[in-house]
């Protein structure tokens, strides 16, 4: 009995001491409270909070309130207080002193799908559940349950993402056809091997290109050549002569005079050559040195640029108006059977043992029918004796330019050196006229 008395003078003891302790506590809590209103502020309570999804566009603060009891009063989340901040930077100095009165912007909840504006969603209203025939749902009504949150609108979603959806990316090129990579192993090495000797057999002709034609030279044939003459370079030497000769190569300006009863224009083209020797009946031997442009007419001389050069071009050299090239294009010369019939003059440049890409020049020209691109063949004939050499092949020429009565032939190939004079030569390809 007397535990039993303990017990209940200890339970009737307990709210007496918790009267005590409220009452202690009440002036201090009342302390705590430094929020203070501005003046004129409107301190009406806040406006009850706006459906789950659905967030007003502004809030005017309460007495009491803060960032985070707004943000759990409409974001459902206090944590997310600093987007309420981040909206009202220009009225808000501190996120930790608000004052009741100010109204604060409020944007959607973060991380909540709003629906379009152009959408529109109505709630039907509350009524006891009954059971009622199914109706057929109208495109812009959802009817919901009352206090459950409204369902997202599907097909406005649907349309929005969509309508923000990047374009799809353009199809990928077709494969060119013929087109094959190294990683392509269909191939057998047959076909590959076909290939290249088709290749070899099909390489694109030329017989006679602009700068063998140019730089091949010629015999004069007697006849008188308006030939200009070099002056020398116009440029000052870099290092001191010690002769008044001048060079010039590519690119150097150099001074013509040109040939009496005679003029050059701007735009010409000039052949620079020399005089190599002269042939008893066949006149000189011209030796091309380059090709100048001439760029300025002056009273008694012209400037002109080298734009080719074969060889060393320096003062006294001639100078020729640039005879016209025709290209004979792709075409390729055809065997010939008992060609027609000449002989070896001389070789353009003196040497002592003939050899591949030298000139010799033979005494058959424009007049007898040969033209750039034919094919002589240089014999040597039969001694006729018993016990000496039939007839021998020497040397294979392919004509790269022609005058009235000679001709400039490229040696091509050579079996023998020596190709002196008076040897005969057939023609046995002859290009198409």
């Amino acid at each position: 009995m007397r535990r039993t008395t303990i017990c209940r003078s200890e339970r009737a003891a307990l709210p007496a001491l918790v009267a005590g302790l409220l009452a202690g506590l009440a002036p201090l809590l009342v302390a705590q409270d430094t929020t203070a209103a501005r003046a004129g502020a409107d301190t009406t309570p806040p406006e009850a909070p706006a459906p789950t999804g659905q967030v007003p566009s502004t809030h005017t603060v309460a007495r009491g309130e803060t960032l985070w009891s707004i943000a759990q009063l409409y974001y459902g989340d206090p944590l997310l207080w600093p987007e309420i901040y981040r909206l009202n930077t220009n009225l808000i100095d501190d996120p930790h002193w608000i004052y009741p009165g100010e109204e604060l912007v409020l944007g959607p909840a973060p991380g909540l799908a709003q629906a379009p504006e152009t959408t529109a969603v109505a709630a039907a209203p509350p009524a006891p559940p009954a059971p009622a025939a199914p109706e057929e749902a109208t495109a812009d009504t959802v009817h919901a349950q009352p206090g459950a949150p409204a369902a997202p609108d599907t097909a406005a979603a649907d349309t929005a993402q969509l309508a923000e959806a990047p374009p799809p990316p353009p199809p990928p090129p077709e494969p060119v056809a013929g087109y094959e990579t190294i990683f392509d192993r269909r191939r057998t090495a047959t076909e590959e091997v076909r290939d290249v000797l088709r290749a070899y057999a099909n390489q694109p002709y030329r017989p006679v290109r602009r700068g063998e034609f140019y730089s091949a030279g010629f015999l004069t044939e007697e006849e008188d050549l308006p030939f200009g003459r070099v002056i020398g370079n116009t440029a000052v030497p870099a290092i001191p002569r010690l002769t008044d000769v001048t060079t010039a190569t590519t690119f150097d300006q150099i001074a013509v005079q040109p040939p009496a009863r005679a003029s050059y224009h701007v735009g010409d083209s000039l052949l620079i050559v020399r005089i190599d020797r002269t042939i008893e009946g066949w006149g000189g031997v011209v030796v091309p040195l380059g090709i100048a442009r001439v760029t300025d007419v002056q009273r008694r001389q012209v400037l002109a640029q080298v734009v080719t050069q074969f060889g060393r071009i320096h003062d006294g050299h001639l100078a020729l108006p640039l005879e016209p090239f025709k290209d004979p294009g792709q075409v390729r010369p055809t065997p010939v059977a008992d060609g027609l019939q000449a002989r070896v003059i001389a070789a353009r440049d003196v040497h002592v043992v003939a050899g591949m890409q030298q000139i010799i020049f033979l005494d058959r020209g424009r007049e007898e029918g040969v033209s750039p691109g034919d094919v002589f063949e240089v014999v040597r004939p039969a001694a006729g004796l018993p016990g000496t050499a039939s007839e021998q092949v020497q040397a294979v020429v392919e004509i790269v330019h022609t005058r009235a009565h000679s001709s400039s032939g490229l040696v091509l190939n050579i079996e023998h050196p020596n190709l002196v004079p008076g040897l005969p030569a057939r023609l046995i390809r002859k290009m198409p006229s």
